[in-house]
C-alpha cells in the first residue's frame, strides 16, 4: 500500500514494488493513474525482467540494503519527454542492471535527470544521455562493447562525477565516455572518475572524449562549453590492437571561456603498428584562460607519434606542475607541447623524463604567437637519434629561465626561435649542443625545398599564379623571419666552467652566451676542531666575467644534482649527492676522523674543491650529520612544429 508524507502543500507518495507489495513490476507502478509527479517508487529485492519507460517525474530507487536487479531485453530505464509524458527531473538510484549483449542500461532523453549509485553490466552502452541539465554520479559501468557513457547534449549543464567505467572491450572502437554537444553547455564537469581497461580491436580507444579532433567527415567537432572542469580523474590501461589505431587518454576539443584541467592521472596507454597515442590532448578555441596543472601522464607505448600532454589554446595558456614520464618506441615522441595561438603561454614547474624514440624525441615544446614563458621546468633522459630537451618558439618575446635540463651526452639542450629571446639562469648540461637558434635546414628541408611544391604548381599552372604567388611570398617572408632569431643566453650553467664555443649555434641570427655561470665552493668555517662541523656550500652565483648574481636566487634552477666528497671526516659518508636549490647546494662536513686537512669536492660534471683545516682538540659543539635536502615542487604554427620535430600527421579512426 502506498504511504504518503507531506511538506507544506506538496504531497508525495511512496509506492512499493516486489513480492507482497503494492505492485509486482516497476512499469506497473509507473503507469498507475495514482502515481503522480514527485512520487517515489521503492523497489524491493528481486530480479525484474522488464524494459522500464519513465514518463513522469519520479524517484525510482532500490530499497535500502536490498539487491535489486533489472534484466531488460533492450534498455533498462528509458527516461522520456514525448507524447506519452515527461520524465524530466527523475532519479534512478541503486539498481543493478544486467544488459543484453546489444542493450543499453539507462537512456536519458529528458532534462534535469539524475542517475546515481547504479551498477550497469554489459550491453553495447552503459548510459546514453541527451538533452540538458543531467547528472551521472557514483555509478559502476562495466563490460560494455562500445561505450561506457555516450552523450549528445543540448544545453544547461552536465555533471559526470565519481563514476567507475571499466572493461569496455570493442570489436571496433571503444570509449569510456564520449560527449558531443549540439548547442551550448554552460557547465560541464567531469571530476573523480576512474576509467580503466578500454580495449579496441578494430579502431581507436578513448578514455574521456569531449568533442573530437577528427570527426566523421575528417574535420574537428568542437563542443561549445562555457565552463569546462576536468579534475582528479584516473585513466589507465587504454589500448588499441588495431593497425593505425589512435589511443587517447583524454581528448577535449571545445569552445570554452574558462577551462580547468587539473590533477588527472593517465597511465598505460598502448598501441600497435601505425598507432599514435596522446595522454592528454586539448584544443580550446575560446579566448578565456586555460589552466592545465598537476596532471600526471606515464607509460605510453606507440609506433608513429606519442605525446604526454598536448594543449592548443586561443586564450592565455598556463601549463604548470605537470609530470610526464616513460614514453617509448614512437617515431616521434614529445613529453609536453603547449601552443598559445592567440595570447601568451606559460609553461612552468613541469617535469618531463624518460622520453624515448628511435628517431625524434623532445622534452618540452612551447609556442606562442605573443609572449612565451618557460620557467623552472625539469627535463632529463630524452633519448632519440635526434633529441632536444626544450624547443621554444615565441613570436614576440621569449623568456626561458630557471629550467633544469640534463642530457645523455648527445642531442641539444634548447632550440629557440624568437625575435627577442632571453635564456638565463638555466642548468643545461651533458648535451652535444647547448643552445641553437632555429634553422630549417638543421631540422629538415630548407626553405626553398619547403616552397618547391608551390613553385612547381605556379610553373605547371600559370593561371593559378595570381592566387599562389602572394601565398608563396608571405610564407617565404615568414620562414626567413623564423630563421632570424635574436637570443641573449647569458648566465647559464653548462656543467663546465669553460664551455665549448662549438656547442652554440647562432644560425642566421644572433646568439650571445657569454658570460656564463661558473661553479664555486666554500667552507664556513674553514678551520674546525675534531668533532665540529663545517658548512660546505657549492653555488653558481658568479659568472665568468666576475659578476655576482646572489641577489637573483629565486630565478635560478633547482633539482639534480651535486655530489660532495671528502677524504677526511664525513659528509654523511665519504660522498653524498644532493639537489640544487635555486642554484645552490649544501653539505655538512663532520670532523669525526681526527686532525688533518680535509679536501672537499663538489661536482656537477665540473669538479671544484676547497680545504678544511681540522685541528686536534675536544669536541665543543654537537655534530650534525649530512641530510639530503628536499627539492621544492616548483594553420601555420602547427606546420612549424611539424617541421621542428619531423612529425608526420597520421589519420585517426
Amino acid at each position: 500500500m502506498g504511504s504518503c508524507f507531506g511538506v507544506s502543500e506538496v504531497t508525495a507518495a511512496q509506492w512499493n514494488v516486489g513480492d507482497g507489495q503494492d505492485y509486482t513490476t516497476i512499469q506497473e507502478a509507473i503507469n498507475n493513474e495514482n502515481t503522480l509527479d514527485d512520487d517515489i517508487i521503492n523497489v524491493y529485492s528481486g530480479i525484474y525482467t522488464e524494459d522500464v519507460v519513465v514518463n513522469k517525474k519520479l524517484t525510482i530507487q532500490a530499497n535500502m540494503g536490498d539487491n535489486v536487479e533489472l534484466k531488460p531485453t533492450n534498455t533498462g530505464f528509458t527516461l522520456v519527454n514525448d507524447a506519452t509524458g515527461d520524465g524530466s527531473g527523475s532519479t534512478i538510484y541503486g539498481f543493478k542492471i544486467t544488459n543484453s549483449p546489444t542493450g543499453i542500461g539507462v537512456n536519458i532523453s529528458a532534462d534535469n535527470c539524475n542517475v546515481e549509485g547504479n551498477e550497469i553490466i554489459g550491453g553495447k552502452t552503459g548510459i546514453v544521455v541527451s538533452n540538458s541539465n543531467n547528472t551521472i554520479i557514483n555509478n559502476v559501468i562495466f563490460g560494455q562493447s562500445e561505450n561506457g557513457v555516450l552523450g549528445n547534449l543540448t544545453g544547461g549543464f552536465f555533471t559526470f562525477n565519481g563514476n567507475v567505467v571499466s572493461n569496455i572491450i570493442g570489436a571496433g572502437s571503444a570509449n569510456g565516455i564520449t560527449i558531443t554537444i549540439n548547442g551550448t553547455l554552460i557547465d560541464l564537469t567531469a571530476i573523480g572518475n576512474t576509467i580503466s581497461n578500454i580495449a579496441a580491436f578494430g579502431g581507436s580507444a578513448f578514455g574521456i572524449q569531449i568533442g573530437k579532433s577528427k570527426g566523421a567527415d575528417g574535420n574537428p567537432e568542437v563542443d561549445n562549453v562555457t565552463n569546462l572542469t576536468v579534475n582528479k580523474n584516473i585513466i589507465t590501461d587504454i589500448n588499441s590492437y588495431s593497425a593505425n589505431g589512435a589511443v587517447i587518454g583524454m581528448e577535449l576539443v571545445c569552445n570554452s571561456i574558462n577551462v580547468l584541467i587539473s590533477e588527472n592521472k593517465l597511465s598505460n596507454l598502448n598501441g600497435v603498428s601505425g598507432s599514435s597515442i596522446f595522454g592528454l590532448e586539448a584544443a580550446i578555441i575560446g579566448t578565456g584562460p586555460v589552466y592545465v596543472s598537476k596532471n600526471q601522464v606515464s607509460q605510453i607505448v606507440a609506433d608513429e607519434q606519442a605525446a604526454g600532454i598536448v594543449i592548443i589554446s586561443f586564450g592565455n595558456l598556463k601549463l604548470e606542475d605537470n609530470k610526464v614520464s616513460n614514453i617509448y618506441n614512437a617515431k616521434a615522441a614529445i613529453g609536453i607541447l603547449g601552443v598559445g595561438l592567440g595570447n601568451s603561454a606559460h609553461l612552468e614547474n613541469n617535469i618531463v623524463s624518460d622520453i624515448n624514440s628511435p628517431n625524434i624525441a623532445a622534452g618540452i615544446v612551447g609556442t606562442a604567437l605573443k609572449d612565451l614563458f618557460m620557467l623552472h621546468n625539469t627535463v632529463n633522459q630524452v633519448k632519440g637519434a635526434n633529441e632536444v630537451a626544450m624547443i621554444t618558439i615565441g613570436f614576440n618575446n621569449t623568456v626561458v629561465k630557471g629550467n633544469n635540463l640534463e642530457g645523455d651526452g648527445s642531442g641539444i639542450g634548447i632550440v629557440t626561435c624568437s625575435p627577442n629571446g632571453i635564456i638565463t639562469y638555466n642548468r643545461i648540461v651533458n648535451f652535444n649542443h647547448y643552445i641553437q637558434n632555429f634553422l630549417f635546414s638543421s631540422f629538415g628541408p630548407s626553405i626553398d625545398e619547403m616552397l618547391k611544391p608551390i613553385d612547381d604548381a605556379i610553373k605547371n599552372h600559370p593561371e593559378l599564379k595570381p592566387i599562389l604567388q602572394p601565398i608563396r611570398d608571405d610564407l617565404d617572408k615568414l620562414f626567413h623571419q623564423l630563421e632570424n632569431s635574436h637570443t641573449t643566453a647569458t648566465y647559464n650553467w653548462y656543467g663546465t666552467n669553460k664551455p665549448d664555443n662549438n656547442k652554440f649555434f647562432k644560425g642566421n641570427g644572433t646568439l650571445i652566451y657569454s658570460p656564463w655561470l661558473v661553479l664555486t665552493i666554500k667552507a664556513v668555517p674553514s678551520t674546525i676542531y675534531a668533532g665540529q662541523t663545517s658548512i660546505i656550500a657549492a653555488d653558481v652565483y658568479r659568472d665568468s666575467a666576475g659578476g655576482d648574481h646572489s641577489a637573483n636566487t629565486a630565478q635560478f634552477f633547482s633539482g639534480s644534482r651535486v655530489t660532495f666528497t671528502t677524504n677526511l671526516g664525513s659528509v654523511g659518508s665519504k660522498s653524498i649527492t644532493v639537489p640544487w636549490i635555486n642554484g645552490r647546494a649544501i653539505a655538512t662536513l663532520t670532523a669525526d676522523e681526527g686532525p688533518g686537512i680535509a679536501k672537499v669536492t663538489a661536482s656537477d660534471y665540473q669538479t671544484v674543491q676547497t680545504f678544511v683545516n681540522i685541528l686536534a682538540g675536544s669536541k665543543t659543539n654537537k655534530t650534525v650529520g649530512m641530510q639530503k635536502t628536499g627539492m621544492p615542487v616548483q594553420g601555420l604554427i602547427l606546420a612549424i612544429l611539424i617541421v621542428l620535430c619531423s612529425l608526420a600527421v597520421t589519420g585517426r579512426k
